[in-house]
C-alpha cells in the first residue's frame, strides 16, 4: 500500500534530491515534497504547511544543516530532523544528534533511510498522542479545579444565604407587624414601606445566591421550549432598545424540557441585559435552540455532564467580548467588568446556579472584540415533573382558634412566628428544638397544629420530630419551614419558604387546618 509523505527536502545538489526522492518511492512512499536550500526559503516552506519529516545535508553553500536543524528547533516544530550528508564526520554527527536530531546517513547509502523514516514517523505519533493526552488531562485537571472552586462558593454562598434569610425573615416579619400597628401615621407608614422594599429587594438578591448553590425553590413543569423561547424574545424586542437586532432560530423539531419556566425566562432576561451591556453602541443578539446529543466523550471532559440527549439554547452577541481570565470567572457570583453601580454581579451566577439545578449544563465561549456566545444545555424530557416547590398563594389573613405549636432553633424568628401566629387569633405554645416539643405534645392539651422548622439541633430535626408527633397524635397536622430553599422535609407535609409574609402564614396555617392544602 502506497503511504503518503510529506517531506521537506534541504538540498542544493539537484541529483542527489532527486536520488532521495526515488527512494522514498521504491520503498512504498507516496511523497509530497519541497526543496530548500536557503534559510528564506526554509522559513517559507515552515509556514506553508505541517511536514512529516525533514532531510537536510549538512553543508550547503548558502547555510547549514546545524543552522537549519536550530532554525526548528527555535520554532518548536516537532519534526523528525534526519542528516543526509558526504562530509559528516563521526564528531559532528555527535555532535548534531546532541542538538536534535533523529539520524545521520551517508549519502550514496539510503538503506537506513527508510527505517529511520518509519522509526521517526511512529515515535512522532506517539509524541502527539503523549502530547494529546496531556493537554486533555490538563484540560479536565483544570475543569476540575474550577468545578471544586465553585462547589465550594456555592457551598458558602449557601450557607450564607439561609442565615441571610433567617435574618430577612426577622426583619420584614417584624416591619410587617409594626405596619399594622402605626395605624395612620402617615409619615411612619412611609417609613415602614421603605424599609420593606429595602428588604423585599434583599430577599430577591438572596435568591440569586440560593439559586447559584442549587438550593432555590423550583416549580419544573414540560415546557415546549422553543415556544416559551419565542413568547421571550417578543417581549425583549421592546425592552432591549431600537439599537439591538434581534434574531431567533428554533430548529424542528424541538421536543420538550422539564424546568421551571419562570426561571428560565429569568435566565434569558439576564443574559439578553449582559449582552445589551456589551454592545454599548448597538449590535446583534441572536438565540438558536436545537436538539444537542452530549455522548460520553463529552461527559469526559465535562464531570457535571449526564450523556443523552439534550436541547441547547445559545444566546450569541456581537459586543466587546471577553478575555479568557475575565471568561473564566463570568460564572463567579459578585464578579463583574461593569461599574460599581451598574450591577449586582449575580445575573450569570443566577443562570449558572439554575441551569446546574435543572440537571443542565452551561459553557461560554468569547473573543475580544467578536462577542460572546452562552450556551445553556437542558435534558431532554423523558419523565413527568417533580412536585411543585412553589409558595402557595396568598389570600387574605383569614385566621383561626385552633392551637399552634410553634418549633424554632432561632430565638428571634420564634417570637416572631409565635407573634404573628397569636395575631391571627391562634392559641400558641413554643418549643426551641425537638425534644422540648415533644414534651409539650406528650402533655395534656390541644394541639391542632405543629409548624416546625425542618433544620434543627439536638438531634432531633423537623421530619424526625413530625413522624414522633403524628405517632403521639394521629391526625395532627403538620406544616414545615425552612431557610434552606433545597429542603423538602417530607412529601406528606407541606413545607413554608423562609423568609415569608405575614399573609403568606395565614394563607398556609388556614389551607393545612382545613384540609385544603395541595
Amino acid at each position: 500500500m502506497v503511504k503518503p509523505l510529506r517531506v521537506l527536502i534541504l538540498e542544493d545538489a539537484a541529483d542527489d534530491a532527486e536520488l532521495l526522492v526515488r527512494a522514498l518511492k521504491n520503498g512504498g512512499y507516496e511523497p509530497e515534497y519541497r526543496i530548500v536550500d536557503t534559510a528564506d526559503a526554509l522559513v517559507g516552506a515552515l509556514d506553508e504547511a505541517p511536514w512529516d519529516v525533514i532531510i537536510s545535508d549538512y553543508s550547503m553553500p548558502n547555510f547549514t544543516g546545524a543552522e537549519a536543524l536550530e532554525m526548528v528547533k527555535r520554532r518548536g516544530q516537532d519534526v523528525p530532523f534526519i542528516f543526509v550528508s558526504g562530509t559528516i564526520g563521526e564528531d559532528t554527527a555527535v555532535e548534531a544528534m546532541r542538538a536534535g536530531a533523529k539520524d545521520y546517513l551517508v549519502k550514496g547509502n539510503t538503506k537506513r533511510l527508510l527505517p529511520a523514516i518509519d522509526r521517526e514517523l511512529r515515535e512522532a505519533a506517539k509524541r502527539r498522542e503523549a502530547a494529546q493526552a496531556e493537554a486533555t488531562m490538563r484540560e479536565i485537571e483544570d475543569q476540575l479545579r474550577q468545578a471544586q472552586k465553585m462547589e465550594a462558593v456555592g457551598q458558602l454562598t449557601g450557607g450564607l444565604a439561609h442565615d441571610f434569610r433567617n435574618m430577612l425573615g426577622v426583619i420584614i416579619g417584624n416591619l410587617d407587624l409594626l405596619r399594622e400597628r402605626i395605624g395612620h401615621d402617615a409619615e411612619a407608614c412611609e417609613l415602614v414601606d421603605n424599609a420593606l422594599r429595602a428588604s423585599v429587594k434583599g430577599s430577591d438578591l438572596n435568591n440569586s445566591l440560593l439559586a447559584f448553590s442549587r438550593k432555590q425553590p423550583l416549580n419544573p413543569q414540560p415546557l415546549d421550549i422553543g415556544q416559551a423561547l419565542a413568547d421571550t424574545v417578543k417581549l425583549l424586542t421592546t425592552t432591549l432598545g431600537e439599537n439591538i437586532e434581534i434574531a431567533l432560530d428554533v430548529a424542528k423539531p424541538i421536543g420538550e424540557v422539564v424546568v421551571d419556566r419562570a426561571q428560565l425566562e429569568a435566565a434569558i432576561l439576564n443574559l439578553a441585559i449582559n449582552a445589551r451591556d456589551a454592545m454599548p453602541s448597538g449590535g446583534r443578539l441572536a438565540f438558536s435552540v436545537r436538539q444537542a446529543g452530549l455522548d460520553e466523550g463529552y461527559a469526559r471532559r465535562n464531570k457535571d455532564v449526564r450523556p443523552g440527549p439534550h436541547i441547547e439554547i445559545a444566546v450569541n452577541d456581537t459586543g466587546v467580548g471577553m478575555s479568557p481570565d475575565v471568561a473564566a470567572r463570568a460564572f463567579e457570583p459578585f464578579f463583574t467588568t461593569k461599574g460599581r453601580d451598574k450591577g449586582t454581579g449575580l445575573g450569570l451566577s443566577m443562570v449558572y446556579g439554575f441551569i446546574k439545578q435543572s440537571g443542565g449544563h452551561v459553557e461560554i465561549a468569547s473573543i475580544e472584540g467578536r462577542g460572546t456566545t452562552v450556551r445553556l444545555f437542558l435534558p431532554a424530557s423523558q419523565a413527568r415533573a417533580t412536585a411543585s416547590d412553589a409558595r402557595p398563594p396568598v389570600a387574605a389573613a383569614i385566621g383561626g382558634d385552633e392551637h399552634v405549636l410553634v418549633v424554632e432553633d432561632n430565638a428571634d424568628l420564634r417570637r416572631l412566628a409565635v407573634r404573628q401566629i397569636r395575631d391571627l387569633g391562634y392559641q400558641v405554645a413554643e418549643a426551641p428544638n425537638g425534644p422540648a416539643a415533644l414534651q409539650i405534645l406528650r402533655a395534656a392539651g390541644r394541639i391542632d397544629l405543629l409548624f416546625t422548622d425542618i433544620m434543627m439541633p439536638g438531634g432531633l430535626d423537623g421530619p424526625a420530630l413530625a413522624r414522633e408527633a403524628v405517632k403521639l397524635r394521629p391526625g395532627l397536622k403538620v406544616l414545615f419551614t425552612s431557610g434552606f430553599a433545597g429542603d423538602h422535609g417530607d412529601d406528606d407535609f407541606p413545607i413554608l419558604q423562609k423568609p415569608y409574609r405575614k399573609p403568606e402564614l395565614a394563607a398556609i396555617l388556614r389551607a393545612v387546618l382545613d384540609g385544603t392544602e395541595s
